[in-house]
């Protein structure tokens, strides 16, 4: 008996590796897709809430910029400040 792996040109459960590598390369293409139609979604709900309400998105990523700003000022502050600890 022999405690070496199996050869996969003799077991019919394994896959090739080309068709392994086919399979990646498919998996990898259906992502980028599927990440595209987000985008496009997302698209079409700006346009969409741009239209019922004039400057929404300007005034949402001016907020989102804002609250950024002030998370990342919190951050730093906590960094500085000594724990306890110390």
């Amino acid at each position: 008996m022999s405690d070496s792996p199996p050869n996969p040109s003799h077991d019919p459960k394994l896959l090739p590796y080309l068709e392994i590598n086919e399979r990646l390369t498919q998996l990898k293409k259906s992502h980028g897709h599927y990440y595209q139609m987000i985008n496009l979604e997302v698209w079409a709900l700006i346009e969409t809430m741009d239209q019922f309400f004039p400057g929404s998105w300007n005034r949402f990523m001016t907020n989102r910029q804002l609250s950024m700003k002030q998370f990342l000022q919190r951050q730093r502050s906590k960094k500085q400040s000594p724990t306890p600890d110390e």
